[in-house]
Formats: structure tokens, C-alpha cells, sequence
């Protein structure tokens, strides 16, 4: 199986079972806004970001379905994931969330029965990875499931602070949950 067969598998199984929310391939999302020398915002265009414009394609973006306010992202590889990878789209996350400062970034690694510890060394931008072996693991696909719509939550919640909708906060505190392969 090739990676862009993965990803639009697990694209297409996580349309199904997230209710309310779209499921995009391939989206654009910006990742800088400049303040150019007339004083105006560059890209003008923030719901339409395109690709070497201020704006990196991600493999995967939940959206909101009334208007398409990406609060989920999913980078996928098959079979294999290196260190400058884990570097590379590490450093993406981080430049999607100052632009969008709510959105959560995971990781889908296909083929692989665990995480490899170069992720842990190198990561500094994701909040979540879920290594799935074969499209047909059901535990790993639900953990995925289960994981994107934690992340959902968490993002529609960080939506209500900055929007002040939320009652002010009186504590914060992000658990880390490791799962073992055996």
C-alpha cells in the first residue's frame, strides 16, 4: 500500500464516524500573516490559503461544517517515519498553530506496529500519534477515532477561551497518555 492510499483510506473511515465535522485531503493552511509596507494583511484572503502563498498543505484537516474552521490536523506516513521528518512536520504544527492557535496536530503513522522513539527526541509541535498497522486493526482505528474527537473537544474549547465565551479559567493541565504495543 502506498502512503496516499493510507491517508485517504483513513480520511474516508474518519468521515464516517465523526458526525458534524468534514473531513478534508490535502487542505491549505496558512502558516504566516504579514503586514506588508501599505499596512495590509497578506494573504488578504485567509479562508482560501493556497499552497507557497503564506499557507503549507497538511494530508488531512477536520473542519467545522458550517464554515470550514480547520481544527484538527492529521500528517500521515506508511511504513516509515525519520527523524527529519518528525522534525520537519514538528515545525509545521508549530507554524499552523501561531496563525490558528486553537488547532491540535497529530500524527498517523500506517504500517508500523508502535511509535518510534525518534518521535519523543524530535517532536516539539504534535499533540498526539497513533501507530496503526493494517487498515483492519480495529483497536488502533478506534483509538484514532477515539483520540481525533478528544482533539476536537480540546480545540472547540480553546476556541471558547480565546473567543471569551468560556468562563475564566482556573486550571489548566495537559495529561500525557502512553499506550505500550504488548
Amino acid at each position: 500500500m502506498r502512503e496516499s492510499e493510507f491517508r485517504s483510506k483513513i480520511a474516508e473511515f474518519l468521515e464516517k464516524e465523526i458526525p458534524n465535522y468534514r473531513v478534508r485531503e490535502h487542505q491549505n493552511l496558512l502558516y504566516q500573516v504579514v503586514v506588508n509596507e501599505r499596512f495590509e494583511f497578506e494573504p488578504n484572503t485567509p479562508l482560501n490559503p493556497r499552497r507557497g502563498n503564506h499557507a503549507f498543505q497538511a494530508d488531512i484537516v477536520i473542519v467545522r461544517e458550517n464554515n470550514n474552521l480547520p481544527l484538527v490536523v492529521l500528517e500521515t506516513k506508511y511504513k516509515s517515519l525519520s527523524s527529519h521528518e518528525v522534525i520537519t512536520y514538528s515545525t509545521k504544527a508549530i507554524k499552523h498553530k501561531e496563525i490558528y492557535p486553537y488547532i491540535r496536530y497529530g500524527l498517523v503513522l500506517g504500517g508500523k506496529e508502535f511509535i518510534d522513539k525518534r518521535f519523543f527526541t524530535h517532536n516539539i509541535g504534535f499533540d498526539f500519534a497513533i501507530a496503526i498497522s493494517k487498515l483492519s486493526d480495529e483497536r488502533g482505528l478506534k483509538k484514532l477515532i477515539s483520540a481525533v474527537k478528544d482533539q476536537i473537544e480540546s480545540a472547540e474549547t480553546l476556541i471558547r477561551i480565546f473567543s471569551r465565551r468560556q468562563p475564566e479559567v482556573k486550571c489548566f493541565n495537559a495529561k500525557l497518555i502512553i499506550e505500550t504495543a504488548r
